[in-house]
């Protein structure tokens, strides 16, 4: 029921249409102007403008600090992947390098050593060594021996004069007490007294002398050379132990990272060409102090260049990677220049409410005129039709906001025909259905409003329902 409802409106609108052409077709029929639709090949496009640029373009520094020494090129040189561009002085950096290489040699010398052990020659002298020390120390022990000998015979002599004395002590004594000698000091007694206290004096002296003479710091000394020969000895025999591998073996490594990051100073000294391309800038100049965030060279490939685009949101759907471009530059307006889709971001860029996805079209055939930094117009190819029946955009009016009609000049008569529009471009569109090839339009009917495409930012294209 609603496909009859729905049909009928469409027959009275154009019952309606063709009525009213019916009442104005002798007075413009002497003035309209007419299309024969013919098969022919349509192009969509968009257009978008943007600006071109270097796929690669870099600024070069320095990775190391130094005075630039040489520049060894000048702006629109054409150099080559790793060709020499710029010099620091690497005096400084040379010494280094030659330190760092002397002290892996010195640790590569050691290690050698400590992993071949000792030598026959060195044990048999450390034996040696050992058995000097050992004929010393006792030596030094006979010698502490006899002195203690001496020193008991000192004392027992000592001890025997006490003796000595003390009985000639008592017998003193009891002369003097005796009565019957008036003078005790000029008795016996008495002289055996003095002559046994003589004595015992010097039993004293003699062994205070032997007493002090005796010591053992030589003993002690000798004991000391005993144990360092033992120890020297040992340890050659157990030469090389694990620990002492592991340190040379450490200190190698230590000294080879030394020199490795020596040698990457004194090469990062060198400012090389990372790609093929051509020198855009200079910004250095020799005698300058720079250091690794100084700017020195600008380097682009000239040879592989872009067209960075703009797209409104409502263009992004149509636009897909791989499409084809025509492109026009501002600076070189009479070459028309081809590029492919390449990329298209995924996330946009807001500005002032308005949403906008940037989009890049490689240059296929770049020419040498062209430079980074010009503006430029990109006709992306969003579809093609090749030997399709053509309308002029200028003969399809729009009834409502679905169909679509033509007025047809046929035998002196407008007749308004409702028609099925497929692809639509700048000037023509596909007729899917209701028209003819060779059929006669008018493109400036009164009695219709004449409509096109609907258009966007840049272009687009409709397909009929």
């Amino acid at each position: 029921m609603k496909r009859s409802i729905y049909s009928l409106i469409v027959i009275l609108i154009v019952l309606a249409l063709v009525g009213c052409q019916a009442q104005t077709s002798s007075s413009s029929a002497t003035t309209l102007q007419t299309a024969t639709i013919r098969r022919g090949n349509l192009t969509a496009t968009l257009s978008a403008a943007g600006a071109i640029a270097a796929k690669s373009q870099v600024a070069l520094m320095f990775q190391t600090s130094g005075q630039l020494k040489e520049i060894d090129v000048k702006v629109g040189d054409k150099v080559n992947a790793g060709q020499v561009l710029a010099k620091l002085d690497t005096t400084d950096l040379e010494l280094a390098l030659k330190n760092a290489q002397i002290a892996l040699n010195s640790s590569q010398v050691q290690l050698q050593k400590t992993q071949e052990g000792s030598k026959p020659a060195d044990i048999e002298s450390a034996r040696a060594s050992l058995a000097n020390a050992q004929a010393a120390y006792k030596a030094a022990l006979d010698k502490y021996n006899l002195s203690d000998a001496q020193l008991a015979v000192a004392r027992v002599q000592v001890d025997q004069q006490k003796a000595a004395l003390q009985r000639a002590q008592l017998a003193y004594d009891w002369e003097a007490h005796n009565w019957l000698d008036p003078n005790p000091l000029l008795s016996a007694q008495y002289t055996a007294l003095t002559d046994t206290l003589s004595a015992y004096n010097l039993a004293v002296d003699a062994y205070n002398q032997q007493a002090v003479g005796i010591n053992d710091t030589g003993l002690r000394s000798a004991a000391s050379q005993v144990a360092s020969a033992q120890y020297q000895l040992d340890n050659l025999l157990n030469t090389p132990t694990p620990a002492a591998v592991a340190s040379a073996q450490a200190q190698v490594k230590q000294n080879e990272a030394s020199l490795q990051q020596a040698q990457i100073s004194l090469a990062n000294a060198t400012l090389t060409a990372p790609f093929d391309g051509t020198v855009g800038d200079i910004y250095a100049i020799v005698g300058q102090q720079v250091s690794a965030s100084t700017q020195a060279l600008a380097l682009v490939d000239l040879s592989k260049l872009n067209l960075t685009i703009t797209l409104a949101e409502t263009d992004v759907p149509q636009v897909q990677v791989g499409q084809k471009a025509q492109i026009t530059l501002d600076a070189l307006q009479t070459q028309v220049f081809t590029g492919t889709v390449t990329e298209i971001d995924l996330v946009g860029t807001v500005t002032s409410g308005v949403v906008n996805y940037a989009a890049t079209i490689s240059v296929d055939n770049p020419d040498a005129n062209i430079r980074p930094g010009m503006s430029a117009t990109a006709n992306i190819i969003l579809a093609q039709r090749d030997n399709v029946l053509l309308v002029p955009n200028r003969a399809v009016q729009t009834v409502g906001t679905r169909f679509r009609t033509v007025t047809v000049l046929y035998e002196g008569q407008l007749i308004v025909v409702p028609v099925t529009i497929g692809l639509t471009g700048d000037t023509q569109s596909e007729v899917l259905s209701g028209l003819q090839e060779g059929d006669v339009v008018v493109l400036n009917s009164q009695t219709a409003t004449t409509t096109g495409r609907t258009p966007g930012v840049g272009g687009g294209f409709l397909f009929g329902r």
